[in-house]
């Protein structure tokens, strides 16, 4: 375990990572932080600020913590704009001097370098040598090893962390190189640790926040195992799973009302960030290649499972980036600025992706109106109404035209193996079954969103002629689907589909109908991720469980220009 946690404090950089996780060792230790680091702030050689009981006399005292990656060498001692000794003497001529509050003058002052290298021999001498020069202070340099002890003591060991969990999180890292992995074992791992107090309500948020810590650093080290594979899906789906379960977990027992549980939360939608950054780096550009992603595809059953399958992971990182701007973004300039060029990426990338790969307008499976409803939702949030419009118009050419050329249709079983048979058996396909389909729904009612009476004029020509005989369904979530959403897949174990839907020859009346339903008949309204706005766990968990998007999702984007009133 330990070999496992060096390989991954050893690779952290010094900015946002090694840092962080100093912090959170602190804070696991009873500490209390603070300051930590500050972008824009001067803070004179002070990285981290932090008061708490010092581990060999048990004395209160004032840590004051410069941190630094890498080895303690002769370079980061004295050479460069980042060294070490002249970052030290501020610390004691000015920090010292001025920016201790007048509360903390009289504690003790233990000045520390946390590094994840290695002490190089050659600094001992001018080390010793320096701390003489100060008999006023206590110093302390805690290395790559003396981390390591300080993580695995506080987090990750026997007491804390079970022998299950250990031998989980081994599995875990051993099968990381294997791109096809499940990541059953990380699964376990995770339920391992949040049953480690089963009866959440009753468990006090000290043991909370450890459970939470530990849940955020397993992810860490999964994470960062994965950079090494350079397997960004594996990590994005880690993720994933880790927010859902973490979720279903806690949102009921009042995460939200107790800000420090809430604090460590939001830290784990940060780090899922990261994650999506990492993927979104990798596969944005293959975007703007031509049918890049079918590059390695032998079939085109493949190529198209490939390109939805990044079609609704880039829509889903782009849509969190947007959520993490409106809930915390408003008051910091900086982070608002980054996670809108995160997230406007993303809406481009989605674009030329579309533009790129012309096997996404004819989508295999029913179930592909996921990863359509999070790629409209995204450019819709970006005001690109006019491309949503030309994609669907794009949708319904291309189903017609598989019905009427190849007697093709998306498979409502979702089955991909059905789809692979029709291909290379096209004899099995019958020209006078009734298909059923939840996507052509979907469609129609986003031409609401978008108020486009024309548009919907040509989807009436194709339904009353080549979709004459689909039957056009839609999924509907009840009360109960919120308990099974984020453990399973919700349908049809739970819900009820509407079947033989119609859509009238007048637009006005179509889309007052839907907004009336809308209005009247919408259990997500009562759904936790909705009434506390974070609205895109929901989107998470249907692309993770391949759930069909509950249709309060887009309907919510309906302009309401008539008399009707929401009853919720």
């Amino acid at each position: 375990m330990k070999l496992i946690l060096a390989d991954y404090v050893a690779s952290l950089k010094e900015d946002r990572e090694l840092d962080a996780l100093i912090e959170e060792i602190l804070r696991e230790n009873g500490f209390e932080i603070l300051f930590g680091p500050q972008k824009g702030v001067r803070q004179y050689g002070v990285d981290i600020c932090a008061i708490g009981k010092d581990p060999d006399d048990k004395r209160k005292k004032l840590f004051l913590i410069t941190v630094k990656q890498g080895n303690l060498d002769r370079k980061n001692w004295q050479g460069g704009n980042q060294a070490l000794e002249p970052s030290l003497r501020e610390i004691i001529s000015v920090y010292i001097r001025n920016n201790i509050s007048p509360a903390h003058k009289r504690l003790p002052i233990v000045i520390v370098i946390a590094h994840n290298g290695i002490n190089e021999a050659a600094i001992q001498q001018n080390w010793a040598a320096f701390q003489k020069d100060y008999p006023k202070y206590s110093f302390d340099i805690w290395q790559l090893e003396t981390l390591v002890s300080m993580v695995y003591d506080s987090m990750l060991n026997e007491k804390v962390f079970s022998e299950s969990a250990r031998e989980l999180l081994r599995k875990v890292i051993v099968n990381l190189y294997n791109s096809e992995y499940d990541l059953s074992d990380y699964s376990l791992l995770i339920d391992d640790v949040l049953a480690a107090n089963s009866k959440i309500k009753n468990t006090s948020t000290k043991e909370n926040l450890k459970i939470l810590h530990k849940i955020k650093l397993i992810l860490a080290i999964v994470f960062n195992y994965c950079k090494r594979e350079e397997d960004s899906m594996l990590a994005i789906k880690a993720g994933e799973l880790t927010v859902l379960k973490v979720w279903e977990r806690y949102w009921e027992s009042g995460i939200l009302s107790d800000t420090s549980l809430m604090e460590v939360f939001i830290g784990l939608l940060f780090l899922k960030n990261q994650i999506n950054q990492f993927y979104m780096s990798r596969l944005l550009p293959v975007c703007e290649i031509e049918d890049g992603f079918g590059k390695y595809c032998s079939n085109p059953v493949t190529y198209n499972s490939v390109v939805y399958s990044h079609f609704g992971q880039i829509a889903l990182c782009g849509i969190e980036s947007v959520t993490l701007q409106a809930l915390f973004g408003q008051d910091n300039p900086e982070l608002r600025d980054i996670l809108d060029s995160y997230s406007t990426a993303a809406a481009n990338g989605l674009l030329r992706l579309f533009e790129n790969n012309e096997i996404i307008t004819g989508p295999d499976t029913d179930d592909r109106m996921i990863e359509i409803n999070l790629a409209f939702t995204l450019l819709y949030l970006f005001g690109r109404g006019e491309d949503i419009q030309k994609m669907i118009e794009d949708y319904l050419e291309s189903m017609a035209e598989g019905i009427v050329l190849m007697k093709t249709f998306p498979e409502y079983g979702n089955s991909l193996e059905k789809v692979a048979e029709f291909r290379a058996t096209p004899e099995l396909r019958k020209s006078d079954a009734t298909n059923s389909s939840s996507l052509l729904s979907c469609l129609m009612e986003w031409i609401a969103v978008l108020d486009a009476p024309s548009l919907y004029a040509r989807a009436q020509i194709y339904l009353n002629s080549v979709f004459k005989e689909v039957n056009l369904m839609l999924w509907f979530p009840e009360k109960e689907t919120e308990s099974v959403m984020f453990r399973r897949r919700a349908v049809p174990e739970t819900g009820y589909t509407l079947t033989v839907l119609s859509f009238p020859d007048d637009y006005q009346k179509f889309k007052d109908g839907v907004l009336s339903d809308f209005l009247y008949n919408s259990q997500e309204y009562s759904f936790g991720f909705v009434r506390t706005g974070f609205w895109p766990v929901g989107l998470m968990s249907c692309l993770h469980y391949r759930t069909y998007v509950p249709p309060y999702y887009w309907r919510r984007f309906i302009k309401n220009f008539s008399e009707l009133q929401s009853c919720n």
